[in-house]
C-alpha cells in the first residue's frame, strides 16, 4: 500500500451555525422582572451571571458563596473539562444584591447560590407552599431548568407554562455578542467565554451583521458618513 487511501476523501463542508440571542429589550426585561420577588437579590445575581458574564448553566449550579472575592470583586468558576477560571464582576449593583442576600439568608461560604429546594403545597392553606432548602447541595439540573423558565415567564419572554424554546445557553451567546458589539474586540469575548481557541469564539458564539461590518470599514479607511455623501 502506497500513501494514505483516505486522502482523496474530502471532509464534509462546515455547516452554518444557528445563533440565538436575546434582544436588548428582552435582556432588560429578564433582569428587571424575571427575578422571583421572594428571592429577588439571589435571582438578580444569578441572571446577571448568565446574561452579562456568560456562565454556563453547570458553572452557575456550582457557584458557592465562598467562590466570591468581595475585596477584588471577582468570582472563581468551575467550567467544562475541570477548568477553573476567575472572572471580574465589575458592577457595584451586583455586589450590593449579593451582600443583601448573604445577610438576609445568613449564607455560609459552603452554601450554594442556587441550592436544592423541595417545594410542596400546603394542604391546609391553599396557595401557600412548604419550602425546604438544602443549602449545601446545588440545585438539580431539572430544578435549574424550571427556575430559568419561571424567570422567563415572569419577564413575559415565554407564555405561562412554556418550558422550551429559550434555552439557557442563549444567555451565554447574548453575553458574548454584547461584548463584541460594544468593543469589537474578539479577544475580549474569547476571554469572557473561556474558549481555548478564538476560532470557536468567532465561528460559533458571535457574529457581525452587514451594518457592523460597514461601520468597521469606515473606521478602517477613515471615511465618515458625511464624506460618503460628497
Amino acid at each position: 500500500m502506497y500513501g494514505d487511501p483516505a486522502r482523496p476523501i474530502r471532509p464534509p463542508k462546515k455547516r452554518g451555525v444557528h445563533r440565538e440571542t436575546f434582544s436588548g429589550d428582552h435582556k432588560t426585561r429578564i433582569l428587571a422582572t424575571g427575578p422571583d420577588p421572594d428571592s429577588l437579590h439571589r435571582d438578580r445575581c444569578a441572571l446577571r451571571l448568565l446574561l452579562v458574564y456568560a456562565l454556563r448553566k453547570e458553572s452557575l449550579r456550582r457557584v458557592q458563596f465562598g467562590h466570591f472575592d468581595h475585596e477584588r470583586r471577582r468570582l472563581t468558576i468551575f467550567t467544562k473539562g475541570s477548568k477553573v477560571r476567575t472572572i471580574p464582576i465589575v458592577e457595584a449593583a451586583f455586589w450590593n444584591d449579593l451582600g443583601r442576600h448573604i445577610v438576609e439568608w445568613g449564607a455560609e461560604p459552603g452554601d450554594y447560590l442556587l441550592c436544592r429546594r423541595d417545594v410542596r403545597p400546603n394542604r391546609y392553606r391553599p396557595g401557600e407552599r412548604f419550602i425546604t432548602e438544602y443549602r449545601d447541595q446545588p440545585m438539580g439540573v431539572h430544578g435549574l431548568r424550571k427556575w430559568w423558565y419561571r424567570c422567563l415567564q415572569r419577564a413575559e419572554i415565554v407564555a405561562e407554562g412554556v418550558t422550551h424554546g429559550r434555552k439557557m445557553h442563549m444567555a451565554r451567546h447574548t453575553a458574548g455578542q454584547s461584548v463584541l458589539d460594544h468593543t469589537g474586540n474578539l479577544k475580549a469575548v474569547q476571554k469572557l467565554l473561556g474558549h481555548s481557541s478564538i476560532t470557536t469564539t468567532g465561528d460559533i458564539y458571535t457574529d457581525w451583521d452587514i451594518d457592523q461590518l460597514e461601520e468597521t470599514m469606515r473606521l478602517v479607511v477613515g471615511e465618515s458618513d458625511d464624506a460618503a455623501d460628497l
